[in-house]
């Protein structure tokens, strides 16, 4: 009769040490996954250099512009583009971050911009570019502008509003070329690198032809791509 009960008892702690086991990782992984969601928030919507934080910021200013009132109208639309999922569809905010020939961190965050019905015939591509200050760590704009497109008839988005379009449709917009440029926001310090750039460029006798976004522009010298990653 002892041992049966002695083996009872330790059946019990067991099963108790078990349960509290469970518990305790149970309740550890709801507080990492909590954790991990509020990082996130933070990292997304209030760090200096979260990505919707800065699409917010951006559209605010673009918005504001008087070019893009006169031609989006007042209440102009902002969206990232689509991308097929098995589920649903998805918009992003295309972004990524580099390193440029200072050693400065850099963020590039592109979407598009229209008016608020989605009937306008032009869609903006927004490009926003950030530095991080090496001494101060605060991100600042280098940068705003939206190039202006008019997709030709066959790129036509049917049954579907443009922000619905599929991938290959924002494929052929940002192969075609802008009809204009609108620079929403362009800083002293980036005016004198790019003129420096196109010094540079002009020097190597148009060495960079062919790099870089298809406008041929200021732009293409110092775009993303052409950085440290």
């Amino acid at each position: 009769h002892r041992s049966n009960s002695t083996f009872a008892g330790n059946s019990g702690r067991g099963a108790q040490i078990a349960s509290t086991l469970g518990n305790t990782l149970i309740i550890g992984s709801v507080v990492s996954l909590f954790g991990y969601i509020m990082y996130t928030l933070y990292e997304d919507l209030l760090a200096d250099d979260g990505v919707t934080r800065v699409y917010n910021e951006s559209l605010d200013l673009v918005r504001a512009n008087p070019q893009i009132r006169e031609l989006f109208g007042a209440s102009a639309v902002g969206f990232g583009q689509t991308t097929s999922s098995r589920r649903h569809r998805q918009r992003t905010i295309t972004h990524h971050k580099s390193v440029d020939a200072k050693g400065r961190q850099r963020l590039f965050v592109e979407y598009y911009v229209t008016d608020s019905k989605r009937s306008s015939p032009c869609i903006g591509v927004v490009k926003a570019d950030l530095s991080q200050s090496k001494g101060t760590g605060a991100w600042d704009y280098n940068y705003i502008i939206v190039d202006v497109h008019q997709p030709a008839d066959n790129m036509k988005v049917s049954g579907a509003t443009q922000s619905d379009a599929g991938e290959s449709f924002w494929s052929q917009l940002h192969n075609s070329k802008p009809i204009g440029r609108i620079e929403v926001l362009v800083t002293d310090e980036f005016a004198r690198e790019i003129k420096l750039a196109d010094s540079q460029r002009r020097n190597q006798r148009f060495s960079t032809v062919g790099k870089g976004t298809p406008d041929g522009s200021w732009f293409s010298v110092l775009h993303p791509s052409t950085w440290r990653k």
